[in-house]
């Protein structure tokens, strides 16, 4: 089985090259930051630090975490994102190499993990991958697509892209890379043949 990181930028097309992924029989889809989601979880032995961290602030009246809310506070403030993420991607590393241990005796070919964050973070690490595929985009693209998806201001999408902004060398340390400047079916096109011909050949 091939264990492959699917990472770039924020609102650079993963999630369409991930969808295409989906379709393919024997291709198991992972999400980073779904699993990253379960630390707000009031069981999960991460949600008392994660509460320490954040604060009272962050809970909905019901007592959930309120994502949303996260979402602007750790965005605002890149020392508290950097401490969140301390607590979040060691977690993430270790559900991911549990998920790939069960898959390893399942008739999968392809697990595919979608990873944002892969080459900036030093916990989670390229040694459990295989290979490394980069979806990219322009900054003006990413822009436009990331006012358009979550509905927040130019200077909002600016300090968020700039937060997660990938390193210079990330083409170099990708073993494949998908452009998503253009159309959608372009890009979905692009991820099919990648898929087939790479991955499952």
């Amino acid at each position: 089985m091939i264990t492959a990181a699917l990472t770039g930028g924020i609102a650079s097309g993963k999630s369409e090259v991930l969808k295409e992924a989906e379709a393919f029989p024997g291709v198991k889809t992972v999400q980073a930051d779904e699993l990253a989601k379960e630390i707000y979880d009031p069981d999960n032995p991460c949600f008392q630090e994660v509460l320490d961290l954040l604060g009272s602030r962050v809970l909905a009246e019901d007592g959930s975490v309120n994502l949303k809310k996260v979402s602007e506070i750790v965005f605002s403030d890149p020392d508290l994102l950097e401490n969140l993420e301390k607590i979040s991607h060691p977690y993430v590393k270790g559900r991911i190499e549990g998920i790939v241990e069960c898959l390893e005796n399942q008739d999968i070919e392809v697990t595919l993990v979608e990873i944002p964050l892969l080459f900036q973070s030093s916990s989670v690490g390229l040694d459990i991958f295989d290979v490394v595929i980069l979806v990219e985009a322009s900054r003006e693209e990413r822009l436009r697509r990331l006012e358009k998806r979550d509905g927040i201001s130019p200077e909002e999408a600016k300090r968020r892209i700039e937060l997660q902004s990938l390193p210079e060398n990330a083409r170099e340390r990708s073993d494949y890379v998908v452009s998503a400047e253009g159309t959608i079916e372009e890009t979905k096109r692009q991820a099919r043949s990648l898929i087939k011909e790479e991955l499952l050949n």
